[in-house]
């Protein structure tokens, strides 16, 4: 499958994962129509450290800022100020500009923890009452981007097959917290500026056509072609939702888009497997330049007017 029939993308659109409002239906719209012919140019922020920004390290190596960054609601599991704390007011500054935003969650609960191994929280629940707490407090956030008019592409849950997070310690678990959450966001909060990504990483993991609208892989390794094809046969547009490297851009593999995760705290031109964009390490800088410049990679000056 190399992409979707434009007919068969616009009936997606009208059957998606939830109601939407005027703008957010636009960009799905758009995501629709250029899947399998181009590809968005993604990177993620850099959550732990304000104060670097990962939108301008990309132009700095290529001329060129990307169409879509990558924010993480990680540190919003308290009400402490510091960083991480700002990633809100950053995508609604991003939209400003015009770029499209994507939010994932890496989700502490119990001791501020989010991995298997350093928190005692499991999946499938009986009580939802501490799963909805949290849910609530990232609500208010999705809310302020709401009221921004700021559409975003939610990423919650990610990677739940690899068991390494608490939301990843079941199947059935996973599936229900997902399409409990999908009723809570939509239904409780009526939000209608989320374009639902699902990132579980393994097909059998998947909640359902009436809560996702796109898909996503993450790959670290060398396995594109095994990743698109597991994460393909949904049937939905698929993204590479996380990476280290950015691959060529093959007709048979035309992700929607790739996400270039953040770097680590080493500073600018330092090149280190921390840094998953600054420095070599991971793409060299002529790689990257080439895949900015590549005329089927949007970039922001390539987006349309939403």
């Amino acid at each position: 499958m190399r992409y979707l029939p434009l007919l068969l993308a616009f009936a997606l659109a009208s059957a998606g994962a939830a109601p939407r409002d005027d703008k957010t239906q636009a960009v799905y719209n758009y995501l629709l129509g250029i899947w399998g012919k181009q590809t968005l140019a993604g990177q993620a922020d850099l959550t732990w450290r304000d104060s670097v920004d990962m939108a301008e390290r990309v132009y700095h190596d290529t001329g060129k800022y990307p169409a879509l960054m990558g924010y993480d609601f990680m540190n919003y599991y308290d009400t402490t100020e510091g960083d991480g704390h700002h990633q809100t007011e950053e995508a609604i500054a991003w939209a400003a500009r015009g770029g499209l935003v994507s939010f994932h969650w890496h989700w502490r609960m119990e001791n501020g923890k989010f991995y298997t191994k350093e928190t005692p929280y499991r999946l499938p629940v009986a009580d939802y009452r501490k799963i909805d707490e949290a849910i609530d407090r990232i609500a208010v956030e999705l809310k302020r981007l709401q009221a921004a008019n700021v559409p975003v592409l939610w990423r919650p849950l990610h990677e739940a097959a690899g068991g390494w997070f608490w939301w990843g310690t079941s199947r059935e678990g996973h599936i229900a917290l997902w399409r409990h959450m999908h009723e809570r966001l939509t239904q409780t909060h009526q939000l209608r500026n989320l374009i639902w990504v699902w990132n579980g990483q393994d097909p059998s993991w998947y909640p359902g056509d009436d809560v996702v609208d796109l898909t996503g892989y993450d790959v670290y390794e060398n396995n594109y072609a095994e990743a698109w094809r597991k994460t393909a046969q949904h049937g939905k547009p698929v993204a590479l939702s996380e990476t280290s490297h950015i691959p060529d851009l093959v007709d048979g593999q035309r992700w929607l888009w790739f996400m270039v995760w953040n770097d680590g705290a080493g500073p600018e031109g330092v090149t280190s497997p921390d840094n998953f964009w600054t420095g070599e390490y991971h793409n060299t800088n002529a790689h990257k330049r080439k895949i900015y410049g590549d005329p089927n990679v949007i970039t922001l000056d390539r987006l349309p007017k939403f």
